[in-house]
């Protein structure tokens, strides 16, 4: 399992989107593979078929700022002549991963965001977006409110069928107050089959 932790300085991020049609691309932050900290710009080598878990987190730890991973866009892969759409991300034979899974694991601390109770299907990112307008995208509503104590992620599988490198963006949701949530996106990497 490839267990990704990216860590968001939530001091040095601008003004976010009010919604996840809103959201404001930011650079890749630096994170943590499997506890070993890595390059913004590294890409991340998966097995075919490997289990991934993708977290995010305060990077300096201030208890005020939750986050949580609530968007995923499939955006380049080299098997496609063209950008990624939502017909490919619904072919189990073309798709680089499967439908993501957004989830919690038990926290040590109350939350102040939370999953919604949507069900997250396949849809096209907004054509007002100005990197990636009408790309594959599935996205979880967030809540801020004092909630139980969960460690929010989004979780999927790497193809077993096709490889090779995957350009995503992750759509996160951020909490400063526990009543708003700001929305941003960065573009990393994962590398199938490596």
């Amino acid at each position: 399992m490839a267990k990704i932790v990216f860590l968001i300085d939530s001091s040095a991020l601008p003004k976010g989107g009010a919604s996840v049609n809103t959201a404001v691309p930011v650079k890749h932050p630096p994170f943590l593979l499997n506890d070993n900290l890595q390059d913004p710009e590294f890409k991340v080598p998966v097995a075919k078929g490997e289990d991934i878990q993708i977290y995010t987190e305060e990077k300096n730890h201030l208890t005020s700022v939750k986050l949580a991973p609530n968007g995923f866009i499939a955006h380049t892969f080299p098997n496609q002549n063209t950008q990624l759409t939502v017909a490919v991300m619904k072919d189990s034979s073309k798709r680089p991963i499967d439908i993501p899974n957004f989830d919690m694991d038990p926290g040590p601390v109350p939350d102040f965001i939370a999953f919604g109770d949507d069900d997250a299907q396949w849809t096209q990112t907004p054509p007002s977006w100005s990197n990636w307008p009408n790309n594959p995208l599935i996205d979880q509503g967030l809540t801020a409110s004092l909630t139980r104590s969960y460690i929010p992620y989004v979780t999927f599988h790497a193809s077993t069928i096709v490889s090779g490198e995957l350009q995503y963006g992750l759509v996160f949701g951020l909490t400063r107050d526990g009543a708003t949530v700001e929305y941003f996106y960065f573009d990393p990497f994962i590398v199938i089959g490596s």
